[in-house]
């Protein structure tokens, strides 16, 4: 499953984050924090609709804060996330955590890719894989895979916004689409010749 999705709004409060955990020394641990909250909201739709639902008031998501996260997460994160809450924008966490992940990663040079493969790499080919493309990109690659059969072999990798397809699958497109233009580029001519 792709990491939570950003936008403007989540990227100027993540971006506050790192800003407040940078100027008290904690945004390795905040960093942390924001992952496993990440991974919370990926896992849990029903916190998502929750701190979505715009029927209850700030002041009872308020609360809904408190009792989820007092003393669970760092007082940084906690009064970070009552603010959110004030500014009407907890609907906006999964945006904002995932901007967190972002910059953090564009901080520590690293860039997340997901690969789209028939079968599961092993180890050994995922790292050969994670460790080409880093060097050829001058970062540090996290390969995340999925699994799609229909790909028959090769691989699809998502940099960003660029997507790149060297499955078997799409080279068997390819063919296919080279046939049917040179059938019917035969038909043409045949029929040229009938007239």
């Amino acid at each position: 499953m792709p990491a939570n999705p950003t936008d403007a709004i989540g990227r100027v409060y993540a971006q506050a984050l790192v800003e407040l955990a940078e100027s008290e020394n904690q945004l390795d641990s905040v960093a942390e924090e924001v992952a496993d909250l990440s991974s919370l909201l990926e896992s849990d739709a029903d916190l998502v609709r929750l701190v979505e639902n715009p029927i209850i008031d700030s002041q009872a998501r308020a609360g809904m804060v408190e009792r989820l996260f007092s003393g669970k997460v760092s007082d940084l994160l906690y009064r970070f996330l009552q603010v959110v809450n004030q500014k009407e924008r907890l609907g906006s966490l999964p945006s904002i955590t995932g901007a967190f992940g972002q910059i953090m990663a564009e901080k520590r040079n690293q860039l997340d890719v997901e690969a789209f493969v028939a079968q599961p790499m092993d180890d050994a080919t995922a790292g050969r894989v994670a460790n080409g493309l880093g060097a050829s990109m001058g970062k540090q690659v996290n390969l995340v895979q999925h699994v799609d059969e229909s790909l028959i072999g090769g691989l699809k990798l998502r940099i960003g916004d660029q997507m790149i397809d060297a499955s078997v699958q799409s080279q068997l497109n390819r063919i296919e689409q080279q046939l049917i233009a040179a059938g019917r580029e035969k038909a043409r001519a045949a029929a040229a010749e009938l007239d």
